[in-house]
């Protein structure tokens, strides 16, 4: 081998693949920085999963932004899902705000083709009944004024402490939507955090541990059923993007 071969050569930075024009404006852009950028691919017949995540920090009170674009689509049969503008929220002492964006060709119930269709799905694990309450009401009224239609769900499969999630689901390619109410996620998660002190040493584990080690799990038979093939390790690296870093 070649030694100047071996060091030209051996590995180079790829593509992301993300078209830009399709990135949504951050929720705070005057005071967020970016911090860091993280792209994991995997290609297992007949399926590419790509995700783009992007970190942001508010130097001011240390705000934590992290966000999602990916695509995992059957490149044989066209099914995909993707993630637009995902977000994970979280400021040192407070509880994690998680904003779920996905559009999608499937049936999530039955795993079958279907039209076109926007999901957004906003949870905030290990809050207080009150400070969930509270943050939800805070979404809802945001939702009224914008004319968006809401409503909320319990997933039985999630421990106790994660607690309802607040929804917001639309025909088509909603991406405006998605956009105006990652702007009241914001400002909702804001509030909640001036509400209340801080926890002193707040155990962000249990959230760690249920998104890494058992979502991920669960995610990939769900990926399965709908005709994709997103292995669990890429989940795992996806999840521990989103909550590993606190």
């Amino acid at each position: 081998m070649d030694n100047e071969l071996f060091i030209k050569n051996y590995l180079h930075p790829s593509l992301d693949g993300l078209d830009r024009q399709f990135i949504l404006p951050l929720p705070d852009d005057e005071s967020l920085e970016k911090t860091g950028e993280f792209i994991v691919q995997s290609h297992c017949p007949s399926t590419y999963s790509t995700n783009v995540i992007m970190r942001y920090e508010r130097p001011g009170d240390g705000t934590r932004l992290v966000e999602v674009y990916k695509s995992s689509q059957n490149m044989d049969s066209g099914r995909f899902v993707r993630l637009v503008g995902t977000m994970a929220l979280v400021k040192k002492g407070y509880p994690f705000l998680f904003f779920d964006a996905a559009v999608t060709n499937i049936n999530m119930q039955t795993g079958e083709a279907a039209d076109l269709s926007t999901r957004i799905a906003i949870h905030m694990p290990q809050a207080a009944d009150s400070g969930r309450f509270a943050l939800m009401e805070n979404l809802s009224r945001q939702a009224d004024e914008a004319a968006l239609p809401w409503g909320t769900a319990h997933i039985d499969a999630l421990p106790p402490f994660w607690g309802p999630l607040w929804h917001v689901r639309m025909e088509g390619v909603a991406l405006d939507a998605i956009e105006r109410l990652r702007l009241f996620a914001w400002k909702a998660y804001q509030d909640s955090c001036a509400a209340v002190p801080p926890v002193e040493n707040f155990d962000y584990l249990p959230v760690q541990v249920q998104m890494i080690l058992k979502n991920s799990k669960a995610e990939q038979w769900q990926f399965l059923r709908m005709g994709l093939n997103v292995p669990v390790e890429v989940q795992a690296a996806f999840f521990s993007m989103l909550c590993a870093g606190v």
